[in-house]
């Protein structure tokens, strides 16, 4: 399971900038962005008044994105997405050294020849040229009939050559170093490279151990002439901490160390509980016994109050969803927030609070998918001063390896943390499988136990 880039600290200025980051049409610098408030009830009820966070007005904060345009329109790069992997080809996280640097952008014309791509000093130390042999470029992943997401054809950039170099020397200026791409120019609008061995040949300068923090990079693009263009954008990758995570059937990975559990399929059950919030979720049965899924969140302070509550749409994923995304519908997660019944429908980003408890909604592009033919990710993020983490839907591929139906059938609910503050004074079944919290109960000791008909499979796959 993949894990996503989110903020787990400063959250009034990283949040943004990871929320910008994801939509579809990124902002190339967050603070340019202009959002408007939009008019909506208020789902806490009268007594978010007393939210400290509110505004003048007292209401939770939605934030209105701007109109989305279709590729082939004047507009910035689109699609931008980065990431580091380690030598195994799995997200960076923090103590590891990053070995792959990942980048893929669509550009707003062709004829284009370099890109400059800004990264903090943190993850370039040194100047230096790559070799080609450890340069690979491509285009970016398509939909089943050859095109992107907006129905159109894009024709690859080939990179001709990187390296990195002060950015104070680049038209981008500023501190920091700087990635430089040579691109093939002619008619391509697509970008997708990756720049390898970094731990190895490069390892003299690349930081050697990145720590868990959010990592921007920016970009500009060149035309055939040399000249800088409007065309900018900017992306966020999060490097996470080695904090709990649980995923799948259901997972959980705690200090490097992985426990399979089982939930009651009936009823909501305390994951975690914190002095900010209490975790919540629920699990539906697979075609096994030993099997299950995580199947809804909720997400509530102390006192009771439900802050947000997250679920997989399972028909919809199942169905061709296709235009359903190109409306800007959420089609793989029912999120509501506060006391409301009611789901959100329209797919944009939004940030809201209560209680000390901050959420933002949005979409995130992966590549490979985490659900089959939706290239676009949806996601929450909740953030308090104890924890923060992301809630995504995923198929289950680690059960079904070679069964795309099952795999979609069992789409179920993935929480991953950040960031964990103060976990010596956490409670709940995860705290006591992670051995934060002692005694384990007996209850939490019989969820270790895999069921008893496990070898049983139901009548109906």
């Amino acid at each position: 399971t993949r894990r996503l880039n989110l903020a787990s600290s400063h959250f009034s200025k990283a949040l943004q900038l990871v929320m910008a980051s994801f939509l579809t049409v990124l902002c190339a610098v967050l603070s340019a962005c202009v959002l408007q408030a939009t008019a909506q009830e208020n789902p806490f009820g009268a007594d978010a008044a007393t939210e400290p966070t509110a505004t003048a007005a007292a209401q939770p904060v939605f934030e209105e994105p701007a109109a989305g345009r279709r590729l082939g329109e004047s507009d910035p790069i689109t699609g931008l997405t980065f990431s580091l992997k380690d030598a195994n080809g799995t997200d960076v996280r923090d103590g590891e050294a990053p070995d792959v640097f990942a980048l893929s952008m669509t550009l707003p014309s062709a004829a284009h020849t370099e890109a400059i791509v800004q990264v903090p000093s943190t993850v370039f130390t040194s100047n230096f040229v790559f070799q080609m042999a450890d340069v690979s470029s491509g285009s970016r992943r398509l939909e089943g009939d050859g095109a992107d997401e907006y129905g159109r054809r894009l024709a690859a950039c080939s990179v001709t050559s990187a390296s990195v170099v002060d950015c104070s020397s680049t038209s981008l200026g500023g501190t920091g170093r700087c990635l430089k791409l040579g691109l093939s120019g002619g008619v391509c609008t697509s970008v997708s490279a990756e720049l390898s061995n970094l731990a190895s040949t490069y390892s003299a300068y690349v930081s050697p151990n990145l720590a868990a923090a959010n990592i921007e990079i920016s970009v500009r693009v060149f035309d055939a002439s040399g000249n800088p263009t409007s065309a900018t954008s900017a992306a966020v990758f999060a490097v996470l901490s080695q904090a709990g995570v649980a995923i799948s059937d259901p997972i959980t990975f705690y200090k490097g160390k992985k426990t399979k559990f089982w939930l009651p399929l009936e009823g909501e059950h305390l994951l975690v509980e914190t002095k900010d919030l209490g975790i919540f979720a629920s699990v539906f049965q697979g075609p096994r016994t030993d099997l299950q899924w995580f199947d809804r969140f909720f997400i509530k302070l102390p006192d009771g109050r439900k802050v947000v509550e997250v679920g997989v749409k399972r028909d919809s994923i199942n169905y061709n969803s296709t235009a359903l995304r190109r409306h800007g519908i959420f089609s793989q997660l029912e999120i509501k927030l506060g006391n409301s019944e009611v789901p959100l429908q329209k797919r944009q980003r939004a940030l809201f609070s209560l209680g000390g408890v901050k959420v933002g909604v949005g979409t995130q592009r992966f590549d490979p998918p985490r659900l089959h033919g939706q290239p676009v990710t949806e996601f929450v993020n909740v953030e308090t001063p104890s924890i923060s983490f992301v809630l995504v839907a995923s198929h289950a591929g680690n059960e079904f390896p070679d069964n795309i139906e099952l795999q979609k059938k069992h789409a179920h609910m993935d929480w991953i943390t950040q960031d964990m503050v103060g976990t010596g004074s956490f409670t709940g079944i995860l705290p006591q499988i992670w051995g934060v919290q002692q005694p384990l109960s007996a209850q939490v000791a019989a969820m270790l136990q895999e069921p008893t008909a496990a070898a049983q499979v139901c009548a109906e796959v």
